[in-house]
């Protein structure tokens, strides 16, 4: 190879290497261009995040201590009534009952010497059922019967009295007492036409005394 071509082939390798790394230069400065393009976070979104995620966060914090502070709804405890000693103010106080209602229930436990069990405000005449069922859960007894009838020494009109005591009733017991003794209000079975029911609506207000 003469001297004139070898210079030509060396001058062409110097051009092509030269070509090659200006290449490699633009391609290198574009991915660099590129890559920080796609990691670039907005400038404007930053500080606005920054600005509000403190406000945010301190406003919950206060709300937090505010509902722990404030205080919690107390449940209302209902007031339970003793029945039996209960005066007609309370009881007109009270829904579903008025002046009237509170007087014949006033009336209705002096007749029968005390309500043994609440249940019998069902027996209050005007009452109404729908009523007396939200009533009930407002009352308890207390002690309960405060006045007992003495079945063996009570006279007819103390007995006939009583709501649960008839006139012909009365005078049934005035009558078995006279020509025997009353040992237990079971013998008043036999001597009354009367039932067992009856017995036991009798039992928590007649006593034996003697």
């Amino acid at each position: 190879m003469e001297k004139a071509e070898r210079r030509a082939l060396i001058g062409f390798v110097l051009v092509s290497w030269i070509a090659l790394g200006v290449r490699a230069g633009f391609w290198y400065a574009e991915r660099r261009t590129y890559v920080a393009m796609e990691g670039q976070v907005p400038v404007g979104w930053l500080l606005t995040a920054l600005d509000v995620a403190p406000i945010a966060y301190v406003q919950q914090q206060h709300s937090k201590k505010r509902a722990q502070l404030s205080p919690q709804p107390q449940q209302s405890r209902l007031v339970v009534l003793d029945l039996n000693t209960v005066d007609s103010a309370a009881l007109e106080a009270l829904p579903y009952i008025g002046p009237v209602l509170a007087s014949r229930i006033c009336r209705f436990r002096h007749a029968l010497g005390g309500y043994h069990t609440v249940q019998q405000l069902r027996e209050v005449w005007g009452l109404h059922p729908d009523a007396c069922e939200r009533l009930i859960p407002m009352f308890d007894t207390g002690s309960g019967v405060y006045r007992p009838l003495c079945a063996d020494t009570s006279s007819w009109y103390e007995l006939k009295s009583h709501p649960y005591i008839d006139a012909a009733q009365a005078s049934a017991i005035e009558r078995y007492r006279r020509h025997h003794v009353l040992d237990s209000l079971e013998d008043l079975v036999a001597a009354i036409p009367i039932t067992d029911s009856m017995i036991r609506r009798w039992s928590p207000y007649l006593r034996l005394c003697e």
